[in-house]
Order: structure tokens, then C-alpha cells, then sequence
């Protein structure tokens, strides 16, 4: 990639004070990141401020600073009169722009497909790439599990990226031959403009439900991020949006102006219709327009079906033969962590990523559909993170599952204890809890209690091999964890024999 000269980045209004000309070697919003020749944006955090780290950057070789507090803008002009300063009211906004100068508009060369909502977000960009690649095509995926682009993991993932790394990521993509990129969309990047000027192809909007009320505060914030999304998506792009969610329809109205579709099963686009779910996966009709199309998939459960109708309904919108989906709807596989199963000797644990009330709630819904025993549920609620919805999450258990472990999640510098009080505060049929904080004792308890039949739901993590405990981060599996003491009580399985 060639160097950029500053006036190549930034508009001529944009500069407070033009110092030496330079050539632009990186950018970087973290001073410990600063080389030779690099821009240095300074951005307020919710937990550090970058503009206390100017000097630093600027001793460590910044050409240009990138600020939106004035003080600091006039300080840097006087003290170091070579460097240039852009004064913003916005440093993320004109982070993203620059990023995206700098890293030659890769979204313009990449069809970028956005998923957003609470729940299903992982899944459906999932199937989306799978149904790309099961049709040729060369694809990127950048979500909670990592970041790839076909079989070539590039780094473990997160929900979306900060700007510069967004458009780094994209560039790279690129660069490995990708086509498509499928990406996960948070509602703290949207907030955060994370994604801001990036030219998408499509979008989906899957549902809305409580979640990260630590950061929005309330749900109308939390809707009016997600919604950002749909207001900076050209007229003629491609979203689909789950219409039976009442977020989702709100969108639906509100952008009919634009390529806007609805998928659900009433008044909408593509219906949902003529449902068979089992214990070994779905089947249902789509219809749309004056078509009506079988769906046969091994995914189970309703919140997958409508997760495969979010993916078919973009594909269609996107022009994909509608005959080729159908078959390839047939070969989709199952996410990593999202009702993954591990099997017992006569019972089944089930691992799911469910850290909502609403995707509890689902998740159990199917489960309950399919046992011929009891439900047992294992779950704890994340510390430093939406403390409203434990309770919820604590009702939902109690009253779906026959028997509930508590245990942690992932704590971070909260009371783990004070935590567990939380959910059992939502709780009324106490005597269906056990209380066990260590989580793999948690496990064990569940995988002990279970019999023919049962279903051990250990629900929270999913996909993550970690726990965050203080500021500790120590290596934890629950696929692992269910293994080992269903091998455990495998083997002791022929010494009871022998009574």
C-alpha cells in the first residue's frame, strides 16, 4: 500500500493548523501503537480520554493529531508548531473517513452484507456465508467467533471493530481474494460510527430484545443505534427485516422508500409458513410474491428457522437463484456454540451462546419441544454489563428448565455472588435452584444429575474458550468441560454394572 500524503486524507477545512508536510506511514487511536509518521486520533473513551495522550503520540513520531477539544488543538499549534492538527466535532466520524481514505475504499471493491439485532446475528451472518460460498463465491466473515476469509482464520473475532481496523480488516479481505464480506454489526459500533461511510450491499435486522442497557440506557437508545444501520443504506440496497418483531417493523415502515423487504409469518414479504419443527431439524414454506418455496434444513428450532428465512430472504433480494438456495438451505451446518450438541450416554448437553432473557427463553422453547425427560439448565449473567435483564434471565430459567444450576459467567470485576443474587431475584420456584459458583463444578453438578432422557442446557459462552474473572483471562471451554465428566461417568459406568 503507498503512503498517503496528509492532504490526501483530509478536506482543506478540516485543518485547525497545517504543519510540516508529510508522508503518512499508519494510523492508530492508541499512543502505544504511534510510529514513525503516523496520525494520532484522539478519542474520549468511556473509560480514558486520548486527548491526555497527545504529547506521548507526538514524541513517539505523530505527523498529525486528530482532536475535537479545542484546548488541546491550541496547546499542540503552540508547543509543536510542525505537527498538524485537525480540529473535529467528531473524532470517530472523521476517524472512519480517514480510515477509509487511507485504506483505498475496500468496500467498494467487496460486497459488504451487515447483520444486526440482539439475537441470531452470529447465526445468520454464518448461513449467509455459507450459502455464498456454497454458490462459489470467495467470502470474508468478521464476527464474534473470528475473523476469516473462507477456511483462513486471520484472528479470533469480536462483534465489529473500532474504524481503522473495520477498514484494515476489509482491505485485507480484499487482499486474500474475498468477494463478500459478512459482518456482524453491534449496536456500540453503530453508535460509535465503527462503520460509518462504509458502502454496504446488504443488510439484515433480526430482532431487539434487552441487552447492553449498561451502555444505551434505555431500549429506544438501544433501537435508535441499530437503526442507524438502515438511515445510511443507499435507496437501492438490499435489507430484510424481521417484521414480527416490533423493532423490525417499526424500521419496515419507516424505510419503505428504500429497497426494504420483510420476512416473518404475517403481513409481510417473504411468509413464513407451514411449519414442522423437530428434534432433527425444520421444515416450512416461504412465500413470496406469487411463489411458495419448501425449506428443508437440519438447524432446529423456530428462532432457526427465521434465521434461515433472514438469510434466504437477503440471497433472493441479492439475486441468487431461488432453486439453488433451496438446495443449498439443505446443506447448512450449525454454528459453533449455538445449539451445539455433545452427547451423553442416554441424555444430551446442549451448548448454547444464550446470555439474553429472549434467546434463553428461545432456546428452552425448542428444547422443552424435544425432551422425553427433564430440562437442566446451567447459566450465570455477565458482571459489568446490563445488570436489568439477570433477574429476567433468572424468571425465564426457573419457569422453562426443571431444574437450575446458577453458576458464573463471566464475572470481570464484579462480586460473582452479588451477580447470582441478581438472577434469583427473578426467580419464584426457589426450590427448582442450586447455587454452584465455580462453573465447571456447575457442569459437573448438571452432567451428575442427568438421566435418560434429560437435556443439560449450558448456556452463556458458547463459542468463547475463556472467563474473564477480575482482570484475569483464564482458559475455559464448556464444550470441554460437558466432555470430560460425560467421559467421567462413562467410565464408571461398568463398575456400577458389576453391583
Amino acid at each position: 500500500m503507498d503512503l498517503k500524503n496528509i492532504n490526501q486524507l483530509f478536506d482543506k477545512n478540516d485543518f485547525f493548523h497545517l504543519g510540516k508536510e508529510k508522508l503518512v506511514a499508519g494510523i492508530t487511536n492508541n499512543s502505544k501503537n504511534v510510529d514513525k509518521n503516523f496520525i494520532f486520533f484522539a478519542i474520549k473513551g468511556t473509560k480514558s480520554d486520548g486527548h491526555q495522550f497527545v504529547e506521548e503520540a507526538i514524541k513517539k513520531g505523530a505527523v498529525c493529531v486528530v482532536a475535537e477539544d479545542i484546548n488541546t488543538a491550541v496547546k499542540v499549534k503552540n508547543q509543536f508548531p510542525d505537527i498538524s492538527i485537525i480540529y473535529t466535532e467528531n473524532t470517530r466520524k472523521k476517524q472512519a473517513e480517514v480510515a477509509r481514505k487511507f485504506y483505498e475504499h475496500p468496500d467498494k471493491e467487496l460486497k459488504v452484507i451487515g447483520v444486526t439485532g440482539t439475537n441470531g446475528k452470529t447465526t445468520v451472518s454464518h448461513l449467509i456465508a455459507q450459502l455464498l460460498e456454497l454458490s462459489g463465491k470467495n467470502v470474508g466473515v468478521i464476527g464474534t467467533i473470528n475473523y476469516r476469509v473462507g477456511e483462513r482464520v486471520i484472528s479470533e473475532g469480536r462483534t465489529t471493530p473500532d474504524s481503522i481496523e473495520w477498514f484494515s480488516l476489509l482491505r485485507k479481505m480484499r487482499d486474500m481474494g474475498a468477494e463478500y464480506v459478512v459482518a456482524e454489526i453491534s449496536s456500540h459500533a453503530l453508535d460509535q460510527y465503527r462503520v460509518y461511510r462504509t458502502d454496504f450491499s446488504g443488510t439484515v435486522f433480526t430482532n431487539l430484545s434487552q441487552d447492553h442497557l449498561d451502555y444505551h440506557k434505555d431500549m429506544e437508545s438501544y433501537f435508535n443505534a441499530k437503526e442507524k444501520l438502515f438511515k445510511a443504506i443507499g435507496r437501492y440496497t438490499p435489507a430484510v427485516i424481521n417484521t414480527d418483531d416490533i423493532y423490525g417493523r417499526r424500521i419496515y415502515e419507516k424505510y419503505r422508500d428504500k429497497n426494504v423487504s420483510g420476512y416473518g409469518r404475517k403481513n409481510t414479504d417473504f411468509v413464513i409458513t407451514d411449519l414442522k419443527l423437530s428434534e432433527k431439524g425444520s421444515q416450512f414454506c416461504i412465500a413470496y410474491g406469487e411463489e411458495k418455496h419448501q425449506i428443508r434444513t437440519s438447524l432446529i428450532g423456530l428462532f432457526n428457522v427465521y434465521n434461515v428465512a433472514a438469510a434466504f430472504s437477503l440471497m433472493v433480494k441479492m439475486e441468487f437463484p431461488v432453486k439453488d438456495l433451496i438446495e443449498n438451505i439443505k446443506r447448512l451446518k450449525p454454528v459453533r456454540g449455538r445449539v451445539e450438541i455433545v452427547k451423553g450416554n442416554d441424555f444430551t448437553v446442549v451448548i448454547d451462546y444464550a446470555h439474553t432473557p429472549d434467546a434463553l427463553k428461545n432456546i428452552l422453547e425448542t428444547l422443552n419441544q424435544f425432551k422425553k425427560g427433564r430440562v437442566i439448565t446451567v447459566f450465570g449473567a455477565g458482571g459489568d454489563r446490563d445488570k436489568g435483564k439477570r433477574p429476567l434471565m433468572g424468571k425465564v430459567a426457573s419457569e422453562l428448565s426443571d431444574i437450575v444450576v446458577i453458576t458464573t459467567d463471566n464475572p470481570r470485576t464484579e462480586n460473582p455472588l452479588k451477580i447470582i443474587e441478581d438472577i434469583k431475584k427473578g426467580i419464584q420456584q426457589k426450590e427448582k435452584i442450586t447455587v454452584i459458583p465455580d462453573r465447571e463444578k456447575a457442569i459437573k453438578k448438571a452432567v451428575e444429575l442427568a438421566e435418560k432422557g434429560d437435556i443439560v442446557l449450558i448456556a452463556g459462552k458458547g463459542h468463547e474458550t475463556y472467563q474473564i474473572i477480575g482482570d484475569q483471562i483464564i482458559h475455559f471451554d464448556d464444550r470441554e468441560v460437558a466432555e470430560k465428566y460425560i467421559k467421567k461417568r462413562q467410565q464408571m459406568l461398568p463398575r456400577q454394572e458389576k453391583y
